[in-house]
């Protein structure tokens, strides 16, 4: 059986609920769900889907530096948000932090968790380090 490590940067604020913030097995990092909360947990721009793309993007990027990585390792991601009108500033600022780079993704309208949240994203990347 693979051994699963857990990835929980120092520097993010205690997890509101109980998970991590990302699991490393067989040659992946599987980030949880990520949204625009500052380090004091927060919430970022409320209502704002591209501020809030940008930020929580920062997130996982964090997260991936913690284990080698960066953005363009994302193999796959799963995004979430409340409605279809966030999908332009989100998709703006999404093109803005990946570039060329096209990772498979799968956009989801959901209820997310704490008011003022737009945007959730969820990923998979190679694992580097």
């Amino acid at each position: 059986m693979s051994e699963i490590r857990i990835v929980n940067p120092s520097d993010f604020g205690p997890a509101l609920f109980p998970y991590s913030q990302a699991t490393v097995a067989n040659g992946f990092v599987f980030v949880a769900g990520q949204v625009a909360l500052d380090d004091d947990n927060n919430v970022v721009a409320p209502g704002d889907a591209y501020e809030q793309t940008l930020v929580t993007l920062d997130r996982v990027a964090r997260i991936l530096s913690e284990v080698g990585g960066t953005l363009q390792d994302i193999v796959t991601a799963t995004v979430f948000v409340p409605g279809l009108e966030h999908l332009p500033g989100f998709n703006k600022a999404w093109e803005e932090k990946f570039g060329s780079h096209r990772p498979a993704r799968a956009a989801v309208v959901a209820g997310l968790l704490i008011d003022g949240l737009v945007v959730e994203v969820q990923s998979t990347a190679i694992a580097r380090g």
